[in-house]
This record gives C-alpha cells, sequence and structure tokens, in this order.
C-alpha cells in the first residue's frame, strides 16, 4: 500500500509517568501528538496550558544571535537547494547543553550588532557629508570670515552647464563677483560675493537662471573640512573592524549556540506535546496517530513505563484529519518528492506515486533525447550526494534525475544521437550501436510527434483509470462505470477508429470502434447529469460532459511539447559541435577553444533543457495526469522526534 495505513493510539498512564513517556516518544519518532477531541474528554480529565513563551524568547534570541554571525560564516561550496546540518557527537551536544553560557553569547552579538550599526550611521553621515563638500573642495578661503564682513555676503551656488553662458556679465551688471571653484558633466560650482544691499537681485537671478544655493553654515575652510572627515572616516572604518574581529572571534562558538537552539527547539515541541494530553487528578490521557507497522515498536518502547496503557483504534471509514505518510518501494521513494510539490493525497486517496514515476522519466528522457547527455547526467546525479550533503530531499531529487539519465540513454540509443553526433558517424568499432537505431528525430519528427502524443494518450487513459479504480474500491460501481469507465471506451474507440482510417488496423476493427464510440457517447449523454430530476438540465450536462472531448484533444496536444524540446536539445548540441569544429581552426588557440566550446556548450545544453525538460515534465503530471483523478490536500505524518534546525546528533 503507498499510503501507510494509520492507526488512532490513546496512551494512558499514571500521571508521574507523562515526562519520561513523551521523552521517549521523542527518542522512538513513531507518534504524532493530536489535541484531544472535546466530545471524547470526560468531565475528570482537563486540558493542561504548559507555559512555552520562556522558551519561544529563549528561541529567538538564539535565532537572531546566529543570523548576525551568519554574516561572518567562510562561504563553503553549495548547491543552495539544500540546507546543509553540521554532525555533533553525543557527548558533546550533552556538554554545551550544560555548560555553555549561550545569554553572554547572545549579549555580545546584541552588543557587537549596536555599536557597528551606530558607527556605521555615523561614517554614512560623513560620507554624505563628504559628497556635498567635493565640489567644494578646491576652496581653500574661510567661509566663516566671508560671513562676518560689514558690507558683503557671500553664497555657494550650483548652476546647470547648459545655462552658464551670460552668466559672468549678468552677475557683474549687478555688482558681483563670480568664481568658479570646479565643475563636472551637468553642473558648475560657483562662489559669488556680492553687497548685501544687492540679495533681492542675486535671487533674482538664482531664479531666473534656475540656480541651486547650496548651505554650509558650519564648514569654515571645506578643503580643510574634508581632511577632517576623511581622518575620521578612516578611524571609524578601523573601529568597525575592530567589532568585526571581536564578532568572527564569537562566530567560533557558533555551532554551540546552535546546539541550544535545537535543543530548545526540542524543549518546545515535548512542552507542546505536554499541553495536547489531557490530566485528572492521578492520570494523563495522550491522543494521536502512528502507523500500523510501527505498533509493535511502540509497545516495546513504553514497556518499562508502569502503569501505563496503550489503546489502539482503526480511523474510521472517511474520517478527516487523519495524517498521511507515503509508504513507496525504494525504486519508486525518490518520486515522492513529486507528489509532495503538488501536494499529499488525502488518507483514503489514491497516492499517485507509484504510478507518475515511469512516465516522469521517460518523459524528461523523451526532452533530452541525447544518449551522452543522459551519461553525463547519471554521472553527475550519482556524484553529487556522494560528494556533498543534499538531505533527504536532495538525495531523491538527484535519485529522479539519475533514472532519468539511465532511460535517456536509451531514448538516446533508439534515437541515434550521442552528444549530438548521429551513429551514422561513429568509428567502426561501435558499429553494433547503429542497429539499433529505430528513428532519427531530426529527420523523422513526425514519428517522434506520434510517439510523443501515443505516450500523451496512454497517459491520461491511465490517469482516468486510476479514478475508475478509485471508485469501484470505494464501492461507488455507478459512478466506476457511467462517469469514468464510458471515457475510457470512447477514447479507445477513437483511437482504433483512428488505427482502422489510417489502415494500420483490419476493416474488421471499424464496427467494433464505432459501437465502442456510441457506447461511450451514448452513456456520457445520458447519464452524466443523471442526479438531475430535470430531463432538460440532465441533457444539457450530458452535452457538455461531451464538449469535454475538445479540451481532451487539447490535453493530448500538450505532449507535443516533449517534441518540442526533445528537437531543441539536439539542435543546440549538433550547434555546439560545428561552433567548436570551426574553433579547430584558429591558429595557437583552436584545440584549447574546441575544448572548452565542447565541454562549456554541452553542459550548459545539458543543464537548460534538464531544468526546462524537468518544469514541463512536471506540469504534465499536475495539470494533465493529476487533473483525470487527484485532489490532494492531505496532512503530512509528522512524528514527535529528535530533529533539529541545524544538527545531526550522533
Amino acid at each position: 500500500m503507498a499510503i501507510a495505513e494509520m492507526r488512532k493510539v490513546f496512551i494512558v498512564g499514571e500521571i508521574s509517568l507523562r515526562e519520561k513517556a513523551i521523552q521517549q516518544l521523542e527518542k522512538l519518532a513513531l507518534f504524532q501528538p493530536e489535541p484531544m477531541d472535546k466530545d471524547l474528554t470526560l468531565a475528570i480529565f482537563k486540558e493542561e496550558r504548559v507555559k512555552t513563551q520562556q522558551i519561544e524568547e529563549n528561541l529567538s534570541k538564539i535565532d537572531s544571535a546566529i543570523n548576525f554571525l551568519n554574516q561572518f560564516e567562510e562561504k563553503k561550496f553549495n548547491l543552495g537547494l539544500f540546507p546543509n546540518k553540521i554532525l555533533v557527537q553525543k557527548d558533546k551536544y550533552l556538554k554545551w547543553i550544560k555548560e555553555f553560557k549561550w545569554e553572554e553569547v547572545y549579549k555580545n552579538c546584541l552588543d557587537i550588532e549596536s555599536k557597528i550599526g551606530k558607527l556605521k550611521e555615523e561614517k554614512q553621515a560623513l560620507q554624505e557629508k563628504e559628497h556635498l563638500l567635493l565640489p567644494w573642495e578646491n576652496l581653500s578661503i574661510s567661509l566663516k570670515k566671508l560671513k562676518e564682513k560689514k558690507w558683503t555676503d557671500y553664497q555657494l551656488v550650483v548652476f546647470p552647464s547648459s545655462i552658464v553662458t551670460g552668466l559672468q556679465e549678468r552677475v557683474q551688471k549687478e555688482r558681483m563677483h563670480l568664481e568658479l571653484v570646479s565643475q563636472s558633466n551637468k553642473n558648475f560650482y560657483f562662489l559669488i560675493l556680492f553687497l548685501k544691499e544687492n540679495k533681492n537681485q542675486l535671487e533674482s537671478i538664482l531664479q531666473e537662471l534656475k540656480g541651486e544655493k547650496i548651505q554650509l553654515e558650519e564648514v569654515d575652510i571645506p578643503s580643510e573640512e574634508l581632511n577632517k572627515i576623511k581622518a575620521m572616516t578612516f578611524q571609524l572604518k578601523k573601529k568597525i573592524e575592530k567589532k568585526l574581529k571581536e564578532a568572527r572571534k564569537i562566530n567560533r562558538d557558533k555551532v554551540k549556540l546552535m546546539t541550544i537552539y535545537d535543543y530548545f527547539l526540542s524543549l518546545l515541541e515535548k512542552k507542546k506535546a505536554s499541553s495536547q494530553s489531557c490530566l485528572s487528578n492521578y492520570t494523563f490521557v495522550l491522543k494521536g496517530w502512528i502507523k500500523k507497522d510501527d505498533l509493535p515498536l511502540l509497545q516495546k518502547g513504553l514497556e518499562n513505563l508502569f502503569p501505563l496503557e496503550i489503546v489502539v483504534q482503526s480511523p474510521k471509514n472517511r474520517e478527516k484529519k487523519i495524517p498521511v505518510a507515503l509508504s513507496n518501494k525504494p525504486l519508486f521513494k525518490p518520486f515522492e518528492l513529486v507528489t509532495n510539490l503538488y501536494g499529499l493525497p488525502h488518507y483514503f486517496e489514491i497516492d499517485p506515486t507509484p504510478f507518475l514515476a515511469p512516465f516522469f522519466v521517460l518523459f524528461l528522457a523523451l526532452c533530452l533525447t541525447d544518449g551522452g547527455y543522459g551519461i553525463l547526467l547519471a554521472l553527475i546525479a550519482y556524484i553529487i550526494p556522494k560528494k556533498i550533503q543534499v538531505g533527504e530531499e536532495g538525495e531523491k531529487l538527484f535519485s529522479i534525475l539519475f533514472f532519468s539519465g539511465l532511460v535517456t540513454i536509451g531514448i538516446g540509443i533508439i534515437t541515434g544521437g550521442i552528444f549530438g553526433f548521429e551513429f551514422s558517424n561513429l568509428p567502426p568499432f561501435l558499429a553494433p550501436l547503429k542497429k539499433l537505431v529505430l528513428f532519427n528525430p531530426m529527420k523523422e519528427p513526425m514519428t517522434f510527434l506520434m510517439i510523443a502524443l501515443g505516450i500523451g494518450i496512454v497517459h491520461l487513459l491511465s490517469g482516468i483509470f486510476l479514478e475508475f479504480w478509485d471508485d469501484l474500491k470505494r464501492g461507488n460501481i455507478e459512478s466506476a462505470i457511467l462517469d469514468h469507465l464510458s471515457w475510457i471506451i470512447l477514447i479507445l474507440g477513437i483511437i482504433i477508429f483512428a488505427l482502422v482510417w489510417t489502415g494500420h488496423l483490419g476493416g474488421i476493427f471499424k464496427n467494433v470502434s464505432l459501437g465502442m464510440i456510441l457506447f461511450g457517447i451514448g452513456t456520457l449523454f445520458l447519464f452524466s447529469g443523471r442526479k438531475s430530476k430535470n430531463l432538460f438540465i440532465r441533457f444539457a450536462k450530458g452535452g457538455y460532459e461531451l464538449y469535454g472531448l475538445l479540451s481532451l484533444f487539447g490535453d493530448v496536444l500538450s505532449y507535443s511539447r516533449l517534441l518540442a524540446l526533445g528537437l531543441a536539445t539536439s539542435v543546440i548540441a549538433t550547434v555546439v559541435n560545428t561552433i567548436a569544429r570551426m574553433a579547430w581552426g584558429v591558429p595557437i588557440i583552436g584545440p584549447v577553444a574546441m575544448v572548452l566550446i565542447l565541454i562549456l556548450g554541452h553542459l550548459g545544453n545539458l543543464a537548460i533543457n534538464c531544468l526546462s525538460g524537468f518544469i514541463h515534465t512536471a506540469r504534465l503530471q499536475f495539470v494533465e495526469f493529476f487533473g483525470k483523478f487527484y485532489e490532494s490536500g492531505g496532512k503530512e505524518f509528522k512524528p514527535l522526534k529528535e530533529e533539529g534546525k541545524y544538527l545531526i546528533v550522533k
């Protein structure tokens, strides 16, 4: 069974055993606690409210400290998709929990972060002031002394370069002195000296010529002020670097911080489990779910706790909120990743994982087509998990890619392509491979298209059949025959008729196919709206159901994208080889250039088409296949267990 059978469990025991029982359940990692139903709670039992605020605050503090220290971590190679966990020995884990003073580290991180923030703000303010003063760097006179004059005053002004022409005469006409301090591509920076009695005339000039007044009231000599700013900025950089060194030193304790975080996280989960139990004066009751196959392990794991009893119930038919645990054979287990991307099935629903698996690898292989790319993909998918920690989900992904690579090798053999080369161009010792070639997609695209559409029809029929099978399992015979079997017969009838019409089947099958088509159309038209008492509505619903044939043809055409992606991969591979061959003729660097083009070109082509192929293959599963029978929306089975965010404890 692809979905593991679940059992509802009630653990009842003496109240003094509750914490020990929860600790043991965490070690066993078999039991998912769940709040007690209010209608099942007896008057003598009461829900317990466990305070978790302090633990949550501690987690928040430690998390903020870890996030602060992350910026000082040396960058290590990581694919980015799979978070690495750190392996810590059990004795170290227990020692750090007892001895490590995380509060001091948190306060130090908080203090350093605050001081670095303030120093950076000061530095930013100085840089803004420096940016303002830079155009006036050549101004080496005292602005304060100019301001103190009895009869004259000054003004720093910025004029757009487009209207500077004629400015000198205009200013002199008003008995003012204009001094160019600096200029840029867009602006001219001037010092204007004027009589105080002519201030209004200056305002008029500025308004007319769009001059911008610059106020440097706290600045005396701009050049000296800039030197001071540079010196102060240098000192601030030194202070910031000093604080950064302190942070890097603290960063050595980050693993210990992670240990404490995982400890509090585990404690929080246990507290939450405690809060889901009900208590009387002498006993406790804890309700939850467990896989049926794990019941003996649970009973054995709790046998040393006495007095304690385990009460087991089978889930009621169509009971809601039953957690779902997928339980597939090793060959299909990696494809649970695809199912999880869409959403888990409900407990009483079909698990699509083993049914989508063969189609997924086949579709992705058809998108790649090339046998050489299959070899590369299989090697990469095999080696990376061996060299890099990719986690459980990462291992599933690379297993899917590995299987897809193997199937791609097979597709490459029957289509006669390896790294963009046709088998006809291979050396004589590889001649036996030529006998395995069935067709060339580049020369026979219609054959490839028919294969893609044919596989698509099988894919869609599989989805409809699974819905038919699901209805039979539920005992809904009427719906199984009238709603689903009728579609299967209709589609098969159309296929047989098409084969007869094209001459691939004898005329004897013509009447059989017409009978199947008429049966399917008649059944769908007459019975699709059978729940309605109004005859007109029934026939209208039947007509609308038959209109779904057009939608079905559209679904089949979606599989033509397999042809497009497969041909694109082959064409690009051929182009890479052509460019590499042209590069060979370049003097001196030709051979090196050719090798680089071949390596980078084929790897890039594989990466791009593997990504696009994976996305389109997933789309075909989610939209076309799942749309025929699958609802999703199941709740994942999450047993209480010792699993940290950062560490793996051994």
